[in-house]
């Protein structure tokens, strides 16, 4: 894991590694738009029209954000994870034509990125306060009240 003073010297680092992302995966799954849709494709469902070989250029492709992944060392986990959507993208693009049409739609780069940005915005963001700093406040609070109660006793 990443110390969090490491991610703060980084952060313009992985804003830009973020920001690269971004473009490529507007690339590769929603650059176009079919006319009068809201359909979006990128280059990864025009290379799959060519069969097989197309669908394993789009799974190389989908190794780049894998690739930025590990350079920013997110999880094993997580990394499989977005392997796993580049494998099911390049597989249900094999099927002539309605794997045409799953390319269209599953846009597995767009996927990864959001994936990636989820972890990092995690990483970046600051700790969460814990109830413990008001401990001291609470015993003070009980140990005066115990101290009232024990001279009004008396």
């Amino acid at each position: 894991m990443i110390e969090r003073g490491a991610i703060s010297t980084d952060r313009e680092h992985y804003r830009a590694t973020l920001e690269r992302l971004r473009r490529f995966a507007r690339l590769t799954d929603s650059r176009f738009r079919i006319p009068f849709t809201s359909i979006r494709f990128g280059v990864g469902p025009i290379l799959g029209v060519i069969p097989v070989v197309g669908d394993l250029a789009g799974l190389a492709l989908s190794g780049y954000v894998i690739l930025e992944a590990r350079r920013v060392q997110a999880p094993g986990l997580l990394q499989l994870r977005m392997l796993g959507n580049g494998v099911v993208d390049a597989l249900g693009g094999v099927i002539p034509f309605v794997g045409d049409v799953f390319d269209v739609w599953f846009k597995a780069n767009d996927r990864n990125v959001e994936l990636l940005t989820r972890y990092l915005e995690q990483q970046l963001a600051p700790p969460p306060s814990t109830g413990w700093r008001w401990l001291p406040l609470v015993i003070a609070a009980l140990g005066t009240a115990f101290l009232i109660v024990l001279f009004l006793a008396l």
